[in-house]
C-alpha cells in the first residue's frame, strides 16, 4: 500500500500538496491528519465529494510498503506514521521546500522555494497532468498562504511561474 501524507495541523499548502501528489502518484491512498487548520478543514467540508483522502488515523500501518510525505521533512510531524520510521523495507519519497529535516527518503525533491505546491507544479506541468479549476484554484491557496501572497522573502520566481500556470487554469 502507497500512503501520501503530509504534517499534522495541515495547513493550505500542506493539503494541497497532497492533493497534488494524488496525481502524480494515482495509486496512493492520500492520508489526512486529524489536525487540520480550521480554513482548510472548511474547504474540505465544502468541497468533501471532490477530494478522495482518508483520515490518517486509519491507515493500516503494517501495510505500508511506500510513505510519500508532502510538505514536512520532520517523522514528529507525522504523528502515528512516525512509527515507519524503524521499517527497513519501507520506501519514502518526500516532497518539501523546508531545507534540512531527519527523514532520509529514497528519493526526494526539497528544494527552497516558496512552498511545496510549487515543486508538484512543476511535477504536474512536466508531466502534462490535467488539472481542474478546483485544484487550480486549492493550489493557488496554499501557494498564496506559504508566500505571503508572493511577498515572503522565500518567495521565488518559480513561485511566480506556478503562480501564473495555476491562474490559467482557473
Amino acid at each position: 500500500m502507497q500512503i501520501i501524507t503530509t504534517h499534522r495541523n495541515t495547513d493550505f499548502d500542506g493539503f494541497a500538496s497532497l492533493v497534488a501528489a494524488k496525481l502524480i502518484y494515482p495509486d496512493a491512498v492520500a492520508a489526512v491528519p486529524r489536525a487540520v487548520n480550521a480554513n482548510v478543514r472548511a474547504f474540505m467540508s465544502i468541497h468533501k465529494e471532490v477530494f478522495d483522502y482518508m483520515e490518517r488515523q486509519d491507515v493500516a500501518i503494517d501495510r505500508v510498503s511506500r510513505l510519500i510525505v508532502v510538505d514536512t521533512a520532520d517523522w514528529n510531524r507525522l504523528g502515528p506514521l512516525a512509527q515507519l520510521r524503524r521499517r527497513p523495507d519501507l520506501e519514502v519519497c518526500m516532497w518539501d521546500h523546508h531545507v534540512g529535516g531527519d527523514i532520509d527518503a529514497s528519493w526526494k525533491c526539497q528544494e527552497a522555494v516558496g512552498a511545496t505546491i510549487t515543486l508538484l507544479v512543476r511535477e504536474l506541468k512536466a508531466l502534462r497532468k490535467p488539472i481542474t479549476p478546483v485544484q487550480a484554484t486549492l493550489f493557488l491557496a496554499g501557494l498564496y498562504e506559504d508566500t505571503g501572497n508572493l511577498t515572503f522573502s522565500s518567495s521565488t520566481a518559480e513561485d511566480a511561474y506556478a503562480a501564473g500556470w495555476l491562474l490559467d487554469h482557473k
